[in-house]
């Protein structure tokens, strides 16, 4: 009797091709998930929000603009002219819309009671994604999560004062016992990162994280901005090569809209075959594409990302594939960081394939689709969730960080833009299914290495006809 297609034995170096059209089915499945009366409403006012171009614009103008100027006249000055030179959202309940032309005008008159009560209604709106920092509410939230990845936002980090301060805040925030993984960005903790003198660098990072090792509770070094990939890896396998290291347990996160991750990933892989206890590396797409544009454009450089979403997709597929072989994961535990169903539908499927499950954890924003995560638990897969607090002195600072999720959420290729009104087999799904598929095509073609190569024998300022300063030494 012959042996059928599927009943072969899947091969243990590259996934079998069935994968794909399960994980298709499996996507579908967890995308049927129930959502409780809150998750409804919210997911009614993100479609809106989405079918909403003019108040999709104001929305972010308002959250990006209006906390900048110092003083609530200043701040009231802006609310009202950014509502006078747009439209009040249409995705808003009429109560809503009604309030905020009330607002405007109250805040000629006002403005030291009109803009603090904005502030209030923000924070109040975003509070399922951006956590209160205060006691109280931080114990409730304790008492309801039992796998929690916390980051304290607040004011940007300009000073060695502010460093000092941000660093005595998450040394605070472990000493409490329910607090067992705390999420840190080197730039949140030294602020004089020079990448001219990197050994004076590494060594002022280093001793900040030190203290936060000793703690013994997990740290997961976060990322944000590409210039600080290779100094945030070093720093990070430096200070883990220290003896008093030697058997900590820590993370480090790798974004894969970088061609850069796909190394990265090697590198941080072989090193931890030296060590006695495994580390942890937390795979995320990337949600700072807007910032790495812009500085791009500003010194001339080449994009540091990917240009074309399904090529991150693709390197995301690159990354767990590598992640995932036994011989690796066993050394290099995973966060599958997604909330693209299609994803997260494959990486349980792989991980079993390799039979790596106790290795491979799968992560979540907290607030984003949270029904999706309890479908997740109920297969037997719990979720991490990355839940960002702040204290409402500092609230002002955590918009930046909610513009940016706003942004990433929303694109029109990212699945959580779909995610609030998309049905099984329905157009958005098929697209996005369309997308998954494709982005296994691209894998052998896909580009590794920095995007940034620079040759300063190769440039000139005289290659053009009209003038052009010559890019920046990167």
């Amino acid at each position: 009797m012959s042996e059928s297609p599927n009943a072969k034995k899947m091969d243990a170096r590259v996934p079998a091709p069935q994968l794909v059209d399960e994980a298709c089915q499996l996507a579908a499945e967890l995308l049927s998930a129930p959502r409780t009366k809150v998750e409804s409403r919210e997911a009614a006012k993100m479609s809106r929000l989405l079918a909403d171009p003019a108040g999709k614009e104001l929305t972010f103008h308002l959250a990006d603009e209006v906390f900048r100027p110092p003083g609530a006249a200043a701040r009231a000055a802006t609310f009202r002219r950014l509502i006078k030179s747009h439209e009040v959202p249409a995705y808003l309940r009429p109560h809503e819309r009604l309030l905020m032309q009330l607002g405007a005008f109250a805040s000629r008159f006002v403005p030291g009671l009109v803009m603090p009560a904005i502030t209030a209604k923000i924070r109040q709106d975003s509070q399922r994604v951006i956590l209160a920092r205060e006691e109280k509410p931080l114990a409730r939230y304790f008492q309801k999560r039992s796998k929690i990845n916390l980051n304290l936002l607040g004011e940007a980090i300009l000073g060695e004062d502010e460093a000092q301060r941000r660093l005595e805040q998450n040394l605070e925030l472990l000493a409490k016992p329910e607090c067992r993984y705390l999420s840190v960005k080197i730039s949140a903790i030294f602020s004089q990162i020079n990448l001219l003198d990197q050994e004076g660098t590494l060594a002022a990072i280093q001793k900040r994280l030190r203290p936060l090792y000793r703690t013994g509770k997990f740290i997961n070094l976060d990322m944000e901005e590409h210039r600080d990939l290779d100094l945030t890896c070093e720093a990070f396998k430096r200070t883990l090569d220290e003896p008093e290291f030697a058997d900590l347990e820590a993370g480090i996160v790798l974004q894969a809209y970088l061609p850069d991750s796909f190394p990265a990933l090697q590198d941080l892989t072989t090193w931890a075959k030296k060590r006695n206890t495994p580390i942890k590396i937390r795979i995320v797409k990337g949600a700072n594409l807007a910032m790495e544009k812009v500085e791009a454009s500003q010194h001339h450089w080449p994009q540091a990302p990917y240009h074309d979403k399904t090529d991150v997709d693709a390197n995301y597929k690159r990354l767990l594939h590598y992640a995932f072989l036994p011989e690796n994961a066993k050394k290099v535990r995973i966060g599958v960081a997604s909330h693209n169903l299609f994803d997260i539908a494959y990486a349980l499927l792989l991980r079993k394939h390799y039979q790596v499950e106790e290795f491979v954890e799968l992560e979540m924003l907290e607030g984003m689709a949270n029904e999706h995560a309890r479908a997740l638990d109920a297969k037997g897969s719990p979720v991490l969730f990355y839940a960002p607090i702040v204290r409402k002195e500092y609230f002002h600072s955590a918009i930046a960080y909610l513009v940016r999720r706003l942004d990433e959420n929303t694109s029109p290729e990212n699945f959580l833009a779909h995610v609030f009104s998309m049905q099984p087999g329905d157009a958005a799904f098929k697209e996005q299914e369309a997308r998954f598929r494709e982005s296994f095509r691209r894998i052998s073609n896909l580009k590794t290495g920095p995007n940034r190569k620079q040759d300063r024998n190769e440039i000139s300022c005289f290659q053009t006809e009209s003038f052009e300063n010559s890019p920046e030494t990167d």
